[in-house]
């Protein structure tokens, strides 16, 4: 059976990816009392849980990306090959971009998302905790 679910599977190809906070959030990153790493990396986990390659192309965003670069997540990210093939038919069919050039457009806002609803809860945390202690 577990051929089987196997070969049913859609093929997969990892990609390199590396994701990082946006300047807007260092200062509530900085301030949250856990380390701005381990926020960033759990926050691509989350992002990444569900997501799934679409084959169209979703340019970068202008955002503003922190600098620290101690706090940069990487990871190998297993992407569909359909899907995938699709977006170097479409923008890059002499395969000569990054794969990740041609994702990152998809998965960073899912990050960064992910960022401000950790930072809430870790704020929620902490007001509950200093309510339980008076």
């Amino acid at each position: 059976m577990e051929s089987a679910r196997r070969e049913g599977a859609p093929k997969t190809r990892k990609i390199d990816i590396r994701v990082n906070a946006l300047e807007r959030q260092e200062e509530a990153l900085i301030d949250c009392g856990v380390d701005p790493a381990h926020v960033i990396r759990a926050a691509l986990r989350r992002a990444v849980k569900s997501w799934r390659l679409s084959p169209e192309y979703t340019p970068p965003s202008e955002d503003l990306r922190s600098k620290i670069t101690e706090w940069r997540a990487r990871t190998s990210l297993a992407v569909d090959t359909t899907a995938l093939a699709e977006l170097l038919r479409t923008q890059d069919p002499l395969d000569v971009l990054s794969k990740w050039t041609l994702i990152r457009g998809q998965v960073e806002p899912r990050v960064w998302a992910e960022i401000d609803n950790l930072l809430g809860e870790i704020a929620l945390r902490a007001g509950d905790t200093e309510r339980a202690g008076h």
